[in-house]
Parts: C-alpha cells; sequence; structure tokens
C-alpha cells in the first residue's frame, strides 16, 4: 500500500513539474474569481445622504427623537427652518410660530456627554422679557443695540454640560449684528462673540438661555456732542486769529 502511495506522490509531483505554469495561472484566475464573488456579496457602505427633511404644513409644534450625529432641518408652514444636530441622541421639541417669524435660517449644533432633552421655543417677540422690535437696549457692555430680527429662541436642555454653535442666515435687518443671550438674574442682555462664516451669523456657547441677534445702534447724542465741541474749537480758532489780525 505504501509503494502505491509513493508512485502516485511520484507522479503528482511530475505533473506539477511540467505544468507548474498552468497550475499557478489557475490559481490566480481562481484567486481572482473568489475575491469578486466576495465583493459582489458584500454589504455595500451608503455615501453619506443629504440632511433629513421635515416639513411641518399645518403646526407650529414637532416631537422628535434625533439619532446620534444626526442633521435634521424642520421646516414649518414652508417659511421658518430650524436645522438641529447633537453627537448624542436627542429627543428634541420645537414649537415655532412661523407665520408671525417668516422665512427665517436657524441652526444649532450641540455637542453633550450624554443623550438630551432639547426643547426650543421660537418668537418673533417676547414680551415677557420686553424684547420688541424697533426697541433699543443697553447691554452689559453699556453699549446701545437694537432688536429688528424678529426670531428670538428659548432654548433649554436636560443636559448643563454642553457646548453649541447657534448659527442664523444673514440679512438686511440683521447684518453687523451680534448674538445676545438675556441674563434673567440681572435682568440685561449680554452680548457675545460673534462672526460671519458662509452666509450665516455664528456664535459658540457653553449654555442654554434666551437667545437672540441684537444690531449696534449708531449714538447721535455722541456725534452731537463731539460735533459741538469740533466747531467750539473751530470758532474759537477763528475768533482768535480775527484778533491778531486786528491787533
Amino acid at each position: 500500500m505504501n509503494i502505491i502511495l509513493f508512485h502516485y506522490l511520484i507522479k503528482v509531483l511530475k505533473f506539477m513539474k511540467k505544468n507548474s505554469k498552468k497550475i499557478v495561472f489557475s490559481f490566480l484566475v481562481l484567486s481572482m474569481l473568489f475575491s469578486m464573488i466576495m465583493v459582489y456579496n458584500s454589504t455595500p457602505v451608503n455615501a453619506a445622504s443629504d440632511d433629513e427633511k421635515i416639513n411641518i404644513d399645518d403646526s407650529d409644534h414637532v416631537q422628535e427623537q434625533l439619532r446620534a450625529n444626526e442633521r435634521v432641518r424642520f421646516r414649518f408652514r414652508e417659511r421658518t427652518r430650524i436645522t438641529v444636530e447633537s453627537n448624542e441622541k436627542a429627543n428634541c421639541s420645537i414649537d415655532c410660530d412661523a407665520k408671525k417669524i417668516g422665512d427665517k435660517d436657524f441652526e444649532i449644533e450641540i455637542e453633550s456627554d450624554d443623550k438630551l432633552n432639547l426643547t426650543m421655543k421660537c418668537r418673533e417677540e417676547q414680551n415677557s422679557i420686553g424684547l420688541q422690535k424697533g426697541n433699543i437696549y443697553t447691554a452689559r457692555n453699556r453699549n446701545r443695540y437694537r432688536y429688528q430680527e424678529g426670531f428670538v429662541v428659548d432654548i433649554d436642555s436636560s443636559e448643563d454640560d454642553i457646548e453649541a454653535k447657534l448659527r442664523i442666515e444673514e440679512n438686511e435687518e440683521n447684518r453687523g449684528g451680534t448674538w445676545a443671550y438675556y441674563d434673567k438674574k440681572n435682568e440685561e442682555w449680554v452680548t457675545v462673540e460673534t462672526t460671519s462664516k458662509n452666509g450665516y451669523l455664528e456664535c459658540e456657547t457653553d449654555h442654554f438661555s434666551t437667545w437672540t441677534i441684537l444690531v449696534p445702534e449708531f449714538d447721535y447724542t455722541l456725534l452731537l456732542i463731539i460735533g459741538s465741541i469740533i466747531g467750539a474749537i473751530v470758532l474759537a480758532g477763528i475768533a482768535i486769529l480775527f484778533i491778531k489780525r486786528r491787533k
């Protein structure tokens, strides 16, 4: 029996030596076929999709569960657009008075250590704190600002340890404006550093409150005072020159 196996092995070795090129070629072909079959049967990787868009045509309220790193744009009554994105799961509740607010585009991007409940109330004005369009307010920095944006948002979260970015599309009403939040304890507006990026006014914050855009108010009183001082100096100079010429 062993002798038969030995002779059979010798024949196999001789065959492989004689047909080595054919064997290598066949192996390569089989490998390629196997690779193609594996690729064909593998699960495809989907490319990143556009933001999910949810239209709310007959209501001012929406309740939605957001997945982690999901970006969702809500559009209320074909007017006001609210885009929300969170790195953690979020139970999002939004009230938006789109009929009065009109065509606005607001975005909020949140970084949190845990899943959160997020509540937002969007209004044109907020009478409870005296915020009305056209009014002028003195902020904490003692500068005067006018409210003419027509969009104010109350933001509340179940998580205190957050980092967030707020954005609103620039327009003729808010150009040159700054984000500001309302300090309820001191009953005053506090402006924050605001940048203009890709057509949006953007700020960063580590807390939620009542937020809006305030536009710096030109101080005509100060201009009149400065003009009066310059005028007085000019008149005094003319008077001095007139007196010297008479002498």
